[in-house]
């Protein structure tokens, strides 16, 4: 996801993975299907950030980066966590 990436400060980074962590568990064990959990990211991002000074396209950047990480990985961390 690195080209998705942006500068966070840590507070804002830490929050973002908070995010990410609770919408990969959405999809992979509640069965939330991955346009939804983009939806909810984009929502929940968007206020990460704007507080943190990104622009707009930085924020649609980090959503797409988001939906494709998670359309990579999700089985992968469906193994993990159902186990």
């Amino acid at each position: 996801m690195k080209k998705y990436a942006v500068e966070l400060a840590p507070e804002f980074e830490a929050e973002l993975w908070e995010v990410c962590i609770a919408l990969i568990r959405c999809v992979v064990i509640a069965g939330l299907s991955v346009d939804s959990a983009r939806s909810a990211f984009q929502e929940k991002f968007s206020g990460i950030g704007a507080r943190a000074g990104l622009s707009s396209a930085e924020i649609d950047l980090v959503c797409y980066g988001f939906k494709c990480w998670l359309l990579t990985h999700k089985d992968e961390c469906a193994r993990r966590w159902t186990q």
